[in-house]
């Protein structure tokens, strides 16, 4: 099986529904399976009922190779915090850490303990980092203090979270009020499947340079589905920015990024096309 470094994902090709992305929960091991937890959504899209109900062992599913927008970085020391089911990248890293040695703590947010995937395995000693539980029963007033967890690591730590929207959104508003941080996030889901029209929604024009195709992007549009439109067989899956399938070099033009999978350093190269547009009235040539 392909190499992965912790924060890795895989595409599960689900029959008759398509790619799902799951964290892989293991640190990789030449000699292990690929391990990978799936909470079950009943009013979902449909993929972890089919997982659910499907899958049993000796059966056999389509998965991609390993992918990562959220690799581990060396650093003084790492703090995870996760929540809900984005516990599970952060459990790779958390085990990489400790494995190598290197100084961290992992901060897990949930309703109850019944809630907590891998629960009993995370009450284990550790040698080199710690796990503490916030469980706030569902009472967002005995939830975890961000600021105060974050004021209170070293300067040049690096912050890993996963989770709901706003506890990655909370995380991003201390960490930039505070400073002195390294900031990381991964989106374990989709976030509003019809967010409000932005300012910047404006009419531009995308421009192919292999292909030659050129299309007008319409307020309310996404570059994804009009390249479909036009007959280009762009890779793509949750098309809501945050399974990273859809990426594309871009080499010129001023482009607006919503998505959740691309670093600021690889924002500088690629857009992810299902949900990036660009400035009003201009050009955005990618690399298709």
């Amino acid at each position: 099986m392909p190499l992965y470094e912790p924060g890795a994902h895989i595409d599960v090709h689900v029959p008759g529904i398509g790619a799902r992305q799951y964290s892989l929960v293991r640190p990789y091991l030449a000699d292990e399976p690929y391990v990978i937890a799936v909470q079950m959504v009943p009013d979902g899209r449909g993929g972890s009922r089919w997982i659910h109900e499907h899958l049993h062992v000796g059966a056999t599913v389509e998965i991609g190779a390993p992918r990562n927008h959220f690799a581990l970085q060396p650093g003084p020391r790492t703090l995870l915090i996760a929540g809900g089911i984005g516990l599970t990248p952060l459990i790779c890293m958390a085990d990489a850490c400790e494995r190598a040695g290197r100084a961290y703590d992992l901060v897990v947010c949930s309703r109850t303990e019944a809630n907590v995937v891998y629960f009993a395995e995370l009450l284990a000693p550790r040698s080199h980092g710690q796990v503490q539980f916030v469980l706030d029963g569902g009472d967002p007033s005995r939830g975890l203090d961000i600021p105060s967890l974050l004021r209170a690591q070293p300067p040049g730590t690096r912050v890993y979270c996963c989770g709901p929207p706003g506890l990655m959104a909370a995380v991003r508003a201390a960490g930039a009020e505070i400073g002195g941080l390294s900031l990381h996030f991964e989106a374990f889901g989709a976030g509003p499947s019809s967010p409000a029209p932005a300012p910047d929604d404006a009419p531009f024009t995308v421009a192919c340079a292999q292909s030659g195709l050129t299309v007008e992007i319409a307020p309310g549009e996404t570059i994804l589905d009009r390249l479909l439109a036009a007959g280009l067989d762009a890779d793509h899956s949750c098309r809501e920015g945050y399974c990273g399938t859809c990426v594309t070099r871009w080499l010129s033009g001023a482009p607006i990024h919503r998505d959740t999978c691309l670093s600021e350093v690889e924002r500088s190269r690629y857009v992810a096309v299902c949900t990036a547009r660009a400035e009003a009235h201009s050009t955005l040539v990618l690399d298709l």
